[in-house]
C-alpha cells in the first residue's frame, strides 16, 4: 500500500510545485486565466448561447453595446442582422479553437518526432528530411492554404489539414537542430555504450532537452494558426456560414466600422487577447520546462536585503547582514541558533577592524554571504567571507573546487546569476559599500573602479565583434571618445599586452587568436580604464606552462604600473606562492586562514591548509606515497554542524562537532578558523 501511495504523493507535490511557480509569475498567471476562460467559452458556449448566435432579428438590428435591456446576450450589442455579438463570440470561440488546437498538435507531434529522428541519426535521413522541409517551406503557408481551399470546398477539416502540413517544417527544423547538437554530447555517447536503442535514446535524452524550445514554438505557432484562420475567413475561403469564427465576425463587420464599430472590434479584441496570452504563457513554459531554468522564476522581482539599503545606512546594513547570517546558519543546520542543552555556547565572534581587515584596504569584504535558490530552498554557498586587499597588493583566494571562490568573486563584482542572492555583508571599495549602490552607479564603477578577468577567454569575448571594437568599447562608454580615438587606444592596449601587429589584427575576431593571445586581450579589456581592483578568476586555466608564466608576468607588470589591487583566484599553490603577497584559504564557502603567503605556506595554522600543501608533489615525495586529504568538500546544502572540515580533519575532537570555530588571530597578520590554531602556530 505504501509503495502505491508514494508515486501519487510525489505527483501531487510536483503539481503543487508547478502551480506555485505559475502563481509566482503574475503575468503568466493572468495569461493562463484568460486562456482558461477562452477554453471554457469554447466548451460551454453552445450550451449557453443555444441558437442565439444564428437567430436573426431584422426588426431591431445594430443594437449598441453595454446594455442589458434585452438580456445578457446583447451586452456587446448586435450585428446588422440582429444577432447578439456576445452569443456569437461564445460560439465562435469553439470554432476557432477547433481549428487552431488540432492543427498545432498535428504539426507539433509529426514535425518534432520526425526532426528528432533525423537529427539523432544524421546522414541521409537528415539530408532527405531537410530537403522535404525546404520544398514545403518554398510555398508560403497562407498562399498554399488559399490555393488548396479554392480548389477544394472550404471546411474546418480542410483548414486544419492544410495549416498542419504547412507548419510541420517549422517543428522539423527546430527539433533537428536541437537533436543534432545533443547528438555530440558525452552523455549521448555514454548512453550508446550502455546499449540504449535509438528510440529509447531519443525519448530519454533528446526529447527532454528539445521539449522547452518546441513548447515555445508551439505556443507562438498557435497564434499564427489563429491569425491564419482569421485571415482565410476574412477572405471568404475559411469558415463558412452558418458556422461562425472570430475571423469571420471581423470580416462581416469590416464594412460597418463607422456605424457599428462593435461588430468587428470585440472579435478582434478576442483574437488579440488570446494570442498575447498564449505568447506570455509560452515564455513562462519555456522556463518551467527547462530544469536548469525552472527555479529562476520570480527571483528577479524579489527584494535583495543588503542591496536595498543605501550606502550611507551602514548600521542598518550591518544589522541586516548579521540577521541574515543568523538565518543562514540556522537554516542550513550548520550552527543552531541556541546551543543544545549541556553544551558550551557557540563561538560566533568575527574578526573585524584592525585584527582581521586592514582599514587601508582599497577593497574590503566583510561577512559576505550568498544564497543560491534551489528546488529544496536556499543553499548557503558563501558564508561570512571577510578579507581585504590593499593598493598594489596581490591576494590569492585558494581552495578546492566548490569552496566558493568564484561565487565570492562574482558577488563582489556584482555579476551573480539571478538564481543567487547576496543575503548579508558589505563590499567596500574605497570606503563605499557596493552592495548599497543602484544599477546605474554600479555600471559607472565597472571599469575604472573594479574589473574582472574570466577564465574562459573564448566565451568571454564576443565572437561576432572584432577584438578592436571590444577593446574600444570601455573608452566609448566611460570616456565618451569617438570611434577613431577609441580604436587608437585599443591598438595601444593590444601593443601593451604583447599582441604582434596590433594595428592590423584589431580587425580580427576572437577565434583567430590563440588561447594565450585571447587571454591577453581579455586582460587588456579589463585594465583599459586602470581599475583600482582587478579580480582574476583562474586566468591561466587550460594554458601551457610557458603561456601561464607570460600571463602572470603581464598581470604583475600592470599591477606594478597602475598600483592595482589584484585578487587572484586559483587552486594552483605554486602560482600563489610565486605571485601573491597574501593568501586567504577558503573551505565550504568561508575563509579558514589568512596571512602572508610565505608564512602561511611555511607554517600553516589550519589543518586544511596543511593538507593542501602536503598534497602538492615535491622532490621529497619521490619514491613515497603522496599524501592527500581524505574525502571531498561537503555539499553546500549539507554542511556539517560545528567545524565544516571536521569530517576530513586528522585533529578533529569532540569540540569540533558542537562548536563552529571563528576566524581569530593566531599571530602577527595571521588568522585561522580552527579551535587548535594556537597549537599549530606554536608547534
Amino acid at each position: 500500500m505504501l509503495q502505491k501511495a508514494t508515486p501519487q504523493a510525489d505527483g501531487t507535490t510536483i503539481r503543487r510545485r508547478w502551480f506555485a511557480l505559475l502563481l509566482r509569475d503574475r503575468f503568466a498567471c493572468a495569461a493562463a486565466l484568460l486562456l482558461l476562460l477562452v477554453a471554457l467559452s469554447a466548451v460551454l458556449g453552445p450550451l449557453l448561447a443555444g441558437d442565439l448566435a444564428t437567430r436573426q432579428n431584422l426588426r431591431d438590428p445594430g443594437r449598441p453595446p453595454f446594455s442589458l435591456d434585452h438580456g445578457w446576450a446583447f451586452v456587446l450589442g448586435s450585428d446588422s442582422l440582429g444577432r447578439p455579438v456576445a452569443a456569437r463570440l461564445l460560439a465562435a470561440a469553439g470554432t476557432t479553437l477547433a481549428v487552431a488546437v488540432p492543427a498545432v498538435l498535428c504539426s507539433l507531434v509529426i514535425g518534432s518526432v520526425w526532426g528528432m529522428w533525423a537529427g539523432y541519426h544524421g546522414g541521409w535521413r537528415e539530408s532527405v528530411s531537410l530537403r522535404v522541409a525546404d520544398v514545403i517551406l518554398s510555398f508560403p503557408s497562407l498562399l498554399l492554404a488559399v490555393v488548396v481551399l479554392y480548389v477544394f470546398s472550404p471546411s474546418s477539416a480542410s483548414i486544419v489539414l492544410v495549416l498542419a502540413v504547412a507548419r510541420i517544417p517549422v517543428y522539423l527544423r527546430t527539433a533537428r537542430a536541437e537533436a543534432a547538437e545533443l547528438r555530440s554530447r558525452l552523455f549521448m555517447d555514454a548512453a550508446r555504450t550502455f546499449g540504449t536503442g535509438s528510440w529509447a535514446a531519443i525519448r530519454r535524452h533528446v526529447a527532454p532537452g528539445v521539449l522547452p524550445t518546441l513548447l515555445t514554438v508551439a505556443a507562438l505557432d498557435f497564434c499564427f494558426v489563429m491569425l491564419a484562420e482569421s485571415s482565410l475567413s476574412f477572405l471568404g475561403i475559411g469558415i463558412q456560414p452558418p458556422d461562425v469564427s472570430w475571423g469571420l465576425m471581423v470580416a462581416q463587420g469590416r464594412q460597418e466600422l463607422q456605424s457599428a464599430w462593435w461588430i468587428a472590434l470585440f472579435p478582434g479584441l478576442a483574437i488579440v487577447v488570446t494570442t498575447v496570452s498564449a505568447t506570455v504563457l509560452a515564455s513562462w513554459a519555456r522556463l518551467t520546462t527547462d530544469p536548469g531554468q525552472r527555479w529562476r522564476q520570480g527571483l528577479g522581482r524579489r527584494s535583495r536585503g543588503p542591496r536595498a539599503a543605501g550606502g550611507d545606512r551602514e548600521g542598518s546594513v550591518t544589522g541586516s547582514a548579521a540577521a541574515a547570517g543568523d538565518r543562514t546558519e540556522s537554516a542550513s543546520g550548520a550552527v543552531p541558533a541556541d546551543p543544545p542543552t549541556g553544551t558550551a555556547p557557540v563561538d560566533n565572534d568575527r574578526v573585524t577592524g584592525a585584527e582581521g581587515l586592514s582599514p587601508a584596504g582599497v577593497l574590503v569584504v566583510e561577512d559576505l554571504s550568498v544564497d543560491v535558490h534551489s528546488p529544496a530552498g536556499p543553499v548557503h554557498v558563501v558564508r561570512g567571507v571577510s578579507f581585504a586587499v590593499r593598493s598594489g597588493e596581490t591576494l590569492a583566494l585558494l581552495g578546492e573546487s566548490g569552496c566558493g571562490k568564484s561565487m565570492t568573486a562574482h558577488a563582489v563584482a556584482g555579476l551573480l546569476d539571478p538564481v543567487a542572492e547576496v543575503v548579508g555583508g558589505q563590499v567596500r571599495l574605497d570606503g563605499e559599500n557596493l552592495l548599497g549602490l543602484g544599477a546605474r552607479a554600479r555600471r559607472r564603477l565597472a571599469g575604472p573602479g573594479l574589473a574582472m578577468v574570466f577564465q574562459d577567454a573564448l566565451s568571454a569575448l564576443n565572437p561576432v565583434h572584432t577584438v578592436g571594437a571590444q577593446l574600444a568599447e570601455p573608452f566609448r562608454i566611460h570616456e565618451g571618445m569617438s570611434r577613431r580615438a577609441a580604436r587608437a587606444r585599443a591598438v595601444e592596449l593590444m601593443e601593451r599586452v604583447g599582441i604582434p601587429e596590433a594595428r592590423s589584427r584589431a580587425d580580427a575576431y576572437p577565434h583567430q587568436f590563440s588561447g594565450g593571445m585571447r587571454q591577453r586581450l581579455l586582460i587588456a579589456t579589463a585594465v583599459a580604464l586602470r581599475p583600482k581592483v582587478l579580480i582574476a578568476d583562474e586566468p591561466t586555466t587550460a594554458l601551457d606552462v610557458t603561456v601561464q608564466a607570460q600571463i602572470m608576468d603581464l598581470l604583475g607588470e600592470l599591477r606594478g604600473e597602475q598600483r592595482t589591487a589584484l585578487v587572484l583566484i586559483t587552486h594552483d599553490l605554486g602560482l600563489a606562492a610565486e605571485h601573491a603577497d597574501r593568501v586567504a584559504v577558503m573551505y565550504a564557502g568561508t575563509v579558514v586562514e589568512t596571512g602572508p603567503v610565505a608564512e602561511v605556506f611555511g607554517r600553516p595554522h589550519h589543518p586544511y591548509t596543511r593538507g593542501l600543501l602536503e598534497s602538492v608533489p615535491a622532490e621529497q615525495h619521490r619514491g613515497s606515497r603522496l599524501t592527500s586529504i581524505p574525502g571531498s568538500p561537503p555539499d553546500p546544502a549539507a554542511v556539517p554542524a560545528g567545524c565544516a572540515f571536521r569530517t576530513r580533519c586528522p585533529m578533529a575532537r569532540e569540540r569540533c562537532v558542537t562548536h563552529r570555530p571563528a576566524l581569530t588571530g593566531t599571530g602577527a597578520g595571521r588568522t585561522a578558523a580552527c579551535h587548535f590554531g594556537k597549537e599549530l602556530a606554536d608547534a
